[in-house]
């Protein structure tokens, strides 16, 4: 009798051990599986404390017919307490919160609080459907051609890709259809600026900064956007004006890419760079 039980311990313990490795604890081993296998990745963000995190974790998630499409995704779980800048880059202000990614890291969608079978099932195969990030942000643009949101995340993609051009288009769009959105508008208008620092004429960048820096004057930003007002200033061979701009801003300078750069355009202009 021993014998026989044994096996079967064996096979329920194991089973059990398989099932819980289908979620990894490694958000970057994530995204290494997710760019090897071409996959999305969905992040359980739970609390220890949150009932309704235990209740997809024993109930929902173990459901075979949500497994077998969970499976199609590289699966993380990860402690929200323990993670304060993911739930600050992806806006995560509850638990449980489903969160779909893709391998570089870049927001797909979400879904905050207890999450039915259903719910599950809608979003992970509406992802699915889709071979990759922009033709899933393409797909729902299709639905919602007013959406300033997945125009601005379009063009997040896109410079991120060095496709600078569709960025600038997508940057574009985004301000001209969130007058309501003061904030995503703000972010918009900077990373606009950044890619015409990077793409295109000088001349169209500097104007742009300064534009910027008169319609945001308190801005978050604005010593960043001094520093590249800047650097475009003197690429745009303004060495005078952006001398006096670079010089006011270095001692407010926090990171370290932000000070060389700030020092390296500043030795450039005394050399007559």
């Amino acid at each position: 009798m021993v014998r026989k039980i044994l096996p079967i311990l064996f096979f329920l313990i194991s089973s059990s051990l398989f099932a819980e490795s289908n979620w990894g604890s490694s958000i970057q081993k994530g995204f290494e599986t997710a760019k090897q296998d071409k996959k999305f990745i969905i992040v359980d963000v739970f609390a220890d404390w949150c009932t309704y995190c235990l209740v997809l974790e024993k109930e929902i998630f173990p459901d075979p017919e949500v497994s077998k499409v969970l499976d199609q995704f590289v699966r993380v779980r990860l402690d929200g307490e323990e993670f304060p800048n993911l739930r600050k880059k992806y806006n995560i202000e509850g638990y449980p919160t489903i969160l779909f990614i893709d391998g570089d890291g870049n927001y797909v969608t979400k879904i905050s609080g207890l999450a039915t079978k259903e719910d599950i099932l809608s979003v992970s195969k509406r992802i699915l459907q889709e071979p990759s990030l922009e033709s899933f942000l393409k797909t729902e643009l299709r639905k919602n051609q007013s959406s300033p949101d997945i125009h601005f995340r379009l063009g997040l993609l896109y410079f991120q890709n060095k496709e600078f051009e569709k960025a600038e288009l997508q940057f574009t769009e985004t301000i001209q259809k969130s007058k309501t959105l003061p904030v995503l508008k703000e972010n918009a208008h900077f990373n606009l600026n950044l890619v015409k620092s990077i793409h295109g004429p000088k001349d169209s960048a500097v104007k742009s900064w300064k534009e910027y820096l008169e319609l945001y004057p308190t801005s978050s930003r604005k010593t960043t956007a001094k520093l590249y007002y800047g650097l475009t200033l003197k690429d745009a061979g303004e060495s005078k004006l952006a001398k006096s701009i670079l010089t006011e801003i270095k001692p407010q300078l926090v990171s370290e890419t932000d000070k060389s750069m700030c020092n390296e355009a500043l030795s450039e202009i005394e050399r007559g760079f």
